[in-house]
Order: C-alpha cells, then sequence, then structure tokens
C-alpha cells in the first residue's frame, strides 16, 4: 500500500514538474536565440549566417518540430555573389519515440524557395571549403565504439519546390544548374518511396515518377534495395527497375535499364555540346556488379536508326578503368552515325576554318584540319573490344564479314587484325595510333586484293563506267598533334595495280569534262562503246608529307598515259601532269594535262607548251618508260600482268629500238593530214575560245 502511495506522488510530482516546464518554455521567444546560432555558426565556419524571419520550435509533442523563414548563409570572400545558400522556408518534424531504439524518424520534410550556389575560383579553391577538418578523436576502447555511428534513418514526406543548384567552376568555366520545381517523396519507415520529380538541367526540362524502398533499407538495412523509376529528359525515356544490395555500397546491382528516343539532338542542351541529330535510337541493358569492382553488361543491344549492336561488357572501375567487351551487328550504316550536329558548325569553328595561315589569310582551300586531335580519351582508360560486324554500308558501298580486334593500353590504341571483304574482295591490315607520348604517331597497314571495281561503282550508282579488278597496297607512318600536322609528317608509299578491264570510251567526256574531254577527243578519235584496258598502275613514294609519283601507266587499246610530279600532303599543293600517248599513228599530236591548285579544289589545263612541240613532231613508237618497267616488277605484280609482258616481248611497244607499227615516217606524216591535226586543232579552238 505504501508502495502505491510513492507511486501516485512520484507520478504527481513528474506531471507537475513536465507542467512547470510547459508553462516556462511557452513563455520563451526563441527568436533570442537567432543570435547565438548564427555566432556558434561563424565559430563553425567563418561565414554570417542569418535568420531574418521567425524561428519556431514546438516540443509539446512526440513529433516535435523546427520551423524556420528567410535563411541566409554568406558566400566566400572571393564569391561571384554574397551569398552561398538563401533558404525561404524550412521545415523538419521527428518523431522522439523511434530514438530510443536508434532510429531518426523523420515525419516531414519541407523547403521551399531554396538557392544554393557552389563554385570554384581559378586557384580551385571551393565556397563549400570552411577551412582545415578538426582531427578525428580516437576510437573507445570502452565498448561505446559504434557511438558516432548514424542512426537508421526512416523518412516519410519529403516536399521541396521553386529549388535551384548552381555550380560554377572558373577554371573550365563550366556552369551547371539543377532546378526542382517540384520533389514530393511519401512513403513510411517501412514501406516503399513514391517519387515525383520536376524540374530542368541547364534549362532543359526534366520528370521523374516511379517508386522506391524506403529509406530504412536504404541506409542501414540488410535486404535489396528495389527500385523502379521511369524519367524523361532531353527527349529520352529511361527506365530503370531492379534492385541493390547494398545501396550505401553501391554494389549487389541487378537492374534492367532502358533508353529511348526519336533524336538524340536533343540532348544538346543536357550535354551542352552540340550533338549530331540521330535517331530513332534505343538502348537496353541489364546491369550487374558493384561499383568499387567490376559493372558487368551481361546483355547488351544498341539500335541507332538501321543500325543495331548487341553484345556483352565489362567496366572495371578498381584502379585504372578498363573496359572488356564482346559485340556483334547484322548491319551498320555510318550513315546512321555521321550526321552534321543540330544547328552545323559553330560561327567561331567556321571563322577559324576560313584562314589559310600559310597563305597568310584568305579562304582556305584545305582539306585536313589543323584541330588538335581528341586523343585525351585514349588516355583516360583501357579497352580491349572484339568487333564482328555482317554488314557494314558506308556511302552506299557494302563492306561485309568485318572483324575488328581493338586494344587500348595507356593511350596506346591498336586496331589489329582489321579484316573485311569488299566488291569480291578482301581488304586486311592493321592500324596504331600512339598517343601515350606527347606527340600522337601513326602507323597504317592496308592492303586490298582482287577488288571489283565494277562492283564498287555500281554500289555507287556509277554502272558500267569501268570493269576490272584492283590490288593495292598503303603503308603509312607519321606523327602530329593534328590531322594537318600527321599529312605533313608522312612516310611510306601506295600502291595501285589494275589488270585486264574496260571502261566506258565516253567515260571522260561524261565524268571529267574540260581539258579532260578535249583530250578525249583528240586521243580516242572515233571509238567503239568501251575500251579496252590493258593495265593500270599508279604507286607514290612519301617522304616527309610530300608524294612523288614513282609511276603512273594506264595502257588501253587507243593510247598509253603516264604521269609525273607530287603532291604536298602538308601544303596540300598539285603539281602533276599526265601524259597521253596515242597508239593510232606514229606522230604524237596528244596533249599533257596539267593539274595543279589543292587537293580540295584542283586545276586541270593543258600544257600548251608541250602541246606545240608535239604538233608535228615524229616518234619511232610508243614504248614504256623504262622506269614503269621497274615499277612494275616491284610491285610484284607478276608475269600475269599484260602490262608486264608486253614491256618484256621483244620488238613490241617495250622495246625503244622496235620499228614503228605503221608504215613509216610517210604513212605517219599523211596520217596527221588525214584527220589527227583538225581534230587537235578543233580542240585547242575549242579549249581558248575566241
Amino acid at each position: 500500500m505504501r508502495i502505491a502511495k510513492i507511486i501516485a506522488i512520484a507520478g504527481v510530482v513528474i506531471v507537475v514538474l513536465l507542467g512547470a516546464a510547459a508553462v516556462i518554455l511557452s513563455t520563451l521567444d526563441f527568436n533570442e536565440y537567432k543570435q547565438q546560432i548564427a555566432d556558434e555558426a561563424k565559430k563553425a565556419t567563418g561565414r554570417d549566417l542569418a535568420i531574418e524571419g521567425d524561428l519556431r520550435l514546438n516540443i509539446f509533442t512526440l513529433n516535435p518540430g523546427l520551423a524556420v523563414a528567410g535563411v541566409r548563409f554568406a558566400n566566400a570572400p572571393w564569391g561571384s555573389k554574397p551569398d552561398m545558400a538563401t533558404i525561404k522556408r524550412f521545415e523538419v518534424k521527428v518523431s522522439l519515440l523511434p530514438l530510443l531504439s536508434g532510429t531518426l524518424d523523420v515525419d516531414r520534410v519541407v523547403i521551399s524557395g531554396a538557392d544554393i550556389l557552389l563554385e570554384r575560383n581559378k586557384a580551385g579553391e571551393g565556397n563549400y571549403e570552411f577551412g582545415p577538418a578538426k582531427k578525428a578523436e580516437p576510437a573507445k576502447k570502452d565498448g561505446a565504439g559504434d557511438a558516432g555511428q548514424l542512426p537508421n534513418l526512416a523518412l516519410r514526406e519529403v516536399s521541396i519546390e521553386d529549388a535551384r543548384l548552381t555550380y560554377k567552376d572558373a577554371q573550365s568555366g563550366q556552369t551547371v544548374v539543377l532546378a526542382v520545381d517540384q520533389l514530393a517523396l511519401s512513403g513510411g519507415s517501412d514501406l516503399p518511396l513514391d517519387v515525383t520529380l520536376k524540374g530542368s538541367y541547364n534549362d532543359a526540362p526534366f520528370s521523374v515518377t516511379g517508386g522506391m524502398g524506403s529509406m530504412l533499407v536504404l541506409v542501414g538495412g540488410e535486404d535489396p534495395w528495389p527500385l523502379s523509376v521511369k524519367a524523361e529528359a532531353g527527349g529520352a525515356t529511361v527506365s530503370v527497375k531492379g534492385k541493390i544490395g547494398n545501396p550505401a555500397a553501391v554494389s549487389g546491382l541487378d537492374l534492367s535499364v532502358s533508353v529511348t528516343g526519336q533524336d538524340l539532338s536533343a540532348m544538346s542542351a543536357i550535354a551542352q555540346a552540340p550533338v549530331p541529330p540521330l535517331g530513332p535510337y534505343s538502348i537496353t541493358a541489364k546491369i550487374k556488379g558493384a561499383l568499387d569492382k567490376a559493372i558487368e553488361v551481361p546483355t547488351l543491344n544498341v539500335k541507332i536508326g538501321e543500325s543495331a549492336l548487341a553484345g556483352k561488357a565489362t567496366l572495371q572501375l578498381k584502379g585504372r578503368p578498363a573496359l572488356t567487351a564482346s559485340l556483334a551487328s547484322d548491319l551498320i550504316k555510318l550513315s546512321d552515325f555521321v550526321k552534321e550536329p543540330q544547328g552545323g558548325k559553330s560561327a567561331e569553328s567556321d571563322k577559324s576554318s576560313d584562314k589559310n595561315p600559310a597563305a597568310g589569310g584568305g579562304a582556305d582551300k584545305r582539306v585536313f584540319p589543323a584541330d588538335p586531335l581528341p586523343v585525351d580519351g585514349l588516355k583516360a582508360a583501357d579497352a580491349n573490344v572484339d568487333l564482328a560486324v555482317k554488314k557494314l554500308i558506308a556511302n552506299g558501298i557494302p563492306v561485309d564479314d568485318i572483324q575488328v580486334k581493338l586494344r587500348l593500353r595507356n593511350g596506346d590504341l591498336t586496331v589489329k587484325p582489321l579484316v573485311a571483304q569488299i566488291a569480291g574482295g578482301i581488304i586486311d591490315g592493321n592500324v596504331r595510333l600512339n598517343a601515350s607520348q606527347g606527340t600522337p604517331a601513326l602507323d597504317l597497314a592496308i592492303s586490298g586484293k582482287k577488288i571489283d571495281v565494277g562492283k564498287l561503282l555500281a554500289a555507287m550508282d556509277v554502272t558500267d563506267l569501268l570493269q576490272g579488278t584492283v590490288n593495292t597496297d598503303v603503308t603509312l607512318k607519321g606523327q602530329g598533334q593534328s590531322v594537318r600536322a600527321l599529312m605533313a609528317s608522312l612516310n611510306g608509299k601506295t600502291n595501285v595495280v589494275m589488270g585486264k578491264g574496260r571502261m566506258k570510251s565516253d567515260a571522260l567526256d561524261n565524268y571529267a569534262g574540260g581539258a579532260a574531254k578535249i583530250l578525249t577527243q583528240i586521243v580516242v578519235g572515233k571509238k567503239s562503246e568501251y575500251t579496252v584496258i590493258n593495265c593500270f598502275v599508279n604507286q607514290f613514294d612519301i617522304q616527309k608529307g610530300v608524294a612523288n609519283s614513282k609511276i603512273l601507266l594506264f595502257d588501253t587499246e587507243y593510247t598509253t598515259v603516264t604521269g609525273k610530279g607530287s603532291i604536298n600532303l602538308g601544303t596540300e599543293e598539285i603539281d602533276y601532269q599526265i601524259d597521253p600517248r596515242p597508239k593510232s599513228v606514229t606522230v604524237n599530236t596528244a596533249v599533257p594535262v596539267q593539274i595543279t591548285g589543292m587537293i580540295g579544289d584542283p586545276s586541270i589545263s593543258l600544257n600548251t607548251l608541250a602541246a606545240a612541240a608535239k604538233v608535228g613532231g615524229i616518234v619511232g613508237s610508243v614504248f614504256f618508260p623504262p622506269a614503269a618497267i621497274v615499277a612494275l616488277g616491284d610491285l610484284g605484280t607478276g608475269d600475269d600482268n599484260p602490262c608486264v609482258k608486253k614491256a618484256g616481248a621483244g620488238g613490241k611497244a617495250g622495246d625503244p629500238k622496235a620499228k614503228p607499227e605503221s608504215k613509216g615516217v610517210t604513212d605517219a606524216v599523211k596520217g596527221v593530214g588525214d584527220g589527227v591535226k583538225e581534230r587537235l586543232d578543233k580542240g585547242l579552238k575549242g579549249l581558248f575560245g575566241k
């Protein structure tokens, strides 16, 4: 009985004390503590904190709340504006009883009118740095080692409106603005959260809807955290569905991701750079693994336009990033990927490309750009990629059965082998671009065997122009910071060899015109629909960016054409002469054609001095230059090449001592009178006009 009285008296005392405390606290004006709070903030950060509105504290319930209005937090002295953060209204309400079990249960958080600025100056200092961090206190050994851990977090409702986060970097000149028009999270401590988010990123609107696991599981739970959200941004729809085994460590990923859209150029505002207008596009992938180890993509499907790519990949993130991938495609069309970005080239780009440094200004007609090669990306990560493509279409030309192995190590990119089939022939080679040193170096070796030129031209909608089979070899080495510098430093050679074939007799008329058309009129005269080609051989030796013609030999049933000259790949200037030698008469009345100017804008004209020297000139026969014969052997064309056979036959065109194929000088002169000179005069008059 006495114990009951004691308990009753104690209860009365507690009630009286609580009532007295409530009465006392109710008389307090918490706004009187605003200056004290500001002083403590100043001590901790060195910055001014001002609370311009009311500070309210409700502690008379089991769900106490704090509300504050008009908060301003000063920026760094060097900042771009006075305040680092301003908040019109902030409110938070928590539950006390869950704290007994170590859980911070937040009933409600409201933030309205927040404007936060994060920035770095040119010295690399951030306005979010408030001085040196305090040394961590040694861990207690009395069993209180877990005292510093954050409690479990349960979040029931969050509402953010009219908020803005800006990041400025004076070093890079980059500015990023994230605006939140509305963010609403609702759920319970053990229930999933519903999410609704609307805002913009760099003025590009986005929205997110969906659901996710509770904050209690996210922060400290051992169960997988479910996730199912849908986002729309930059014209794309992104869907993520699955679970995360350990959200805090971003491990145990098991997600399905899909991205779809109609036009990638709508991403330009988000990317802060022009994006080509590619599409429609879709990406689907399975993602597994852990952020601190490796992200695995066991299933990957990418489609852009009519092109599709599928395979698997692994991204190693621990240490130096490394990508390993095995990809395959039934069809890739380059036209689906190579398109002008929306809005075209920038004005600055146009200005820079319109000036010719070598000419001291004026229009620049050069083809090879002087822009720095984008090789920094090669140094950021390593890669090991195998690619197989059944069919690739480039400018209408189909390339089949492509096999590529790409290896990237510390900026050293190797593509070996590079194998493909084109127009009935085989392309085989390898490419190396080593950017691990200061100046990128290129090493290229490509060969093409038995390529059907007729099929190649037919694929380009140029039919019946030329028929024949071509072999080609290209070996090049060079180094430079740009494509233009690379071309100016090149060393190597190019070879092109074609055997028997035929071409449209009026091909030069239809496709060349100008001086070439006059050349055709002079050389061929009366002709059949097709002209038989005995062979075509072209070889350039390249030294320090200058491509010198070692041989140009084009032999048909009507004429033999040789060439000489050079192309400066650095300045892109051409100095080349093509010399036709007709077989129908012994008088060489053909007019040499001079090609000058720039690679991007060549000029074709007749060499009138050489033409005047040839009119009335008499030669014994048409023969191959000795250099041409030597070059044919160097190319390894073999004895089956008709040019080699003809050049090596005694008494034939390859022998300068051979007798003329005509009946003699008299017949030759008579042949001139019979019409060749007339055609020459007519052609020259047509060229020079009035």
